[in-house]
């Protein structure tokens, strides 16, 4: 019990991080308003956690989801005329062009990440895990339904990556978001 005690301690940031992001998910998949400042909850101890295992891209991604919370919360509470937006589908059209776009993307910042050699993590893991988080946040935002498809995907590659790298509650959060995902979508 003094070693799960001391692991939370030693990594409370990650700990904090992960229960309001647990909470901003199960606030999602309700389509309740308040998971919109749960995630800018989070995002903000998630920036000092994955700073001190030292993931910049993922610290940067977190000042995305501080900015896509207050987007989405703006969004959700303005959406139409009714006052709550309507979930809606993509074409696959418009899916290839957002895969498409993350591809490139993910193959920049992971060259840039080679050349400027700022980190201790795999450049290209670190670079896939921004990108294909940030596209179904925003898909998230407008309330895309095919934005949980993308994060079954990404979340099993990060709970993977978090598992190898020892990031215990980050591994956990991911595999969790896999079930979260899932329900999401079936919903």
């Amino acid at each position: 019990m003094i070693d799960i005690y001391s692991y939370i301690i030693a990594n409370i940031y990650q700990f904090l991080g992960v229960c309001f992001s647990i909470i901003y998910v199960i606030f999602s998949i309700k389509e309740n308003i308040l998971c919109w400042p749960a995630l800018i909850i989070a995002a903000i101890f998630n920036i000092f956690a994955f700073h001190i295992i030292e993931l910049p891209l993922q610290v940067i991604m977190q000042l995305f989801f501080i900015g896509t919370g207050i987007y989405g919360w703006y969004n959700w509470k303005n959406g139409d005329s009714s006052g709550k937006l309507k979930i809606k589908s993509w074409n696959i059209r418009t899916h290839i062009r957002w895969i498409t776009i993350g591809l490139v993307l993910t193959i920049t910042l992971w060259f840039f990440l080679q050349q400027i050699n700022i980190t201790n993590s795999s450049p290209f893991l670190d670079s896939l895990m921004f990108t294909f988080n940030i596209i179904p946040m925003y898909m998230t935002g407008k309330k895309i339904l095919e934005s949980w498809l993308y994060f079954i995907a990404i979340d099993i590659i990060s709970g993977f990556f978090y598992l190898y790298t020892g990031e215990f509650f980050f591994c956990f959060l991911f595999f969790c978001y896999i079930g979260f995902a899932i329900h999401g979508y079936q919903t």
